[in-house]
């Protein structure tokens, strides 16, 4: 894949979010960019712990086998995911395996030339700690968020954060909505029965993918809570 390309995927995720074009660079020097077919192993419980990956395009998952032959999917990594990460700081064995579900594109990091990598230029690590940080913050309030609002807050929640981040109220989901209704902790058949109640009562303009926010106030009190 181009040059071009690579730095563009590698920026998308979490861990590289907040890196610069030159410290991007340096990173992708170091990076080996593999395509995985659909059930490809990239690696098994007990290999030892070469480096770690960032998911940059399809699906794959981490998942425990028993003795009898059965599978436990420990987590499902979607683009822009870190996942292997223990390799940078314990080293040893992987502790899983890892397998794709779908054809799938990863970026692969050495530990040892990453180490060296940011011994080289601290400022990296820095920006990587800030960028898993700024995460963790957002996990956090999703955590929240799930716990203690209901479906049509964090419907409400989401379309504001979104008009927030691309400074306008009219919206183009990017993501199909059953997915969204998964991030939300909800269904499809909710998340759109709740969008209805939304237009019937003025506050979004609904058109399939695009929304556009009639009533703010309103929309903004039903995020805090508000019923509808």
């Amino acid at each position: 894949m181009p040059l071009t390309e690579n730095l563009h995927l590698l920026s998308q995720s979490i861990f590289c979010s907040g890196l610069d074009r030159d410290e991007l660079r340096a990173l992708h020097g170091i990076t080996a960019i593999k395509k995985v077919k659909k059930g490809e192993i990239l690696f098994l419980e007990g290999d030892p712990a070469g480096g770690f990956y960032i998911l940059l395009a399809g699906k794959v998952r981490v998942y425990k086998a028993s003795p009898e032959g059965k599978e436990f999917t420990i987590h499902q990594i979607n683009p822009g995911q870190l996942f292997a990460e223990a390799a940078i700081f314990r080293g040893g064995e992987y502790p899983a395996n890892c397998a794709a579900l779908e054809d799938s594109l990863v970026a692969f990091f050495p530990k040892e030339s990453f180490v060296q990598l940011i011994k080289e230029s601290p400022q990296i690590s820095l920006k990587i700690i800030g960028s898993m940080s700024s995460f963790l913050r957002e996990f956090n309030r999703k955590v929240e968020e799930l716990t203690l609002k209901e479906v049509p807050a964090r419907i409400a929640s989401f379309i504001l954060r979104e008009a927030e981040r691309k400074g306008s109220e009219h919206l183009l989901l990017d993501i199909p909505k059953a997915e969204l209704a998964k991030r939300l902790g909800t269904i499809s058949e909710t998340l759109s029965r709740n969008l209805r109640k939304f237009k019937e009562l003025g506050i979004l303009q609904v058109h399939g993918k695009k929304i556009t926010i009639l009533d703010p106030d309103h929309l903004q009190a039903v995020a805090d809570g508000e019923k509808i």
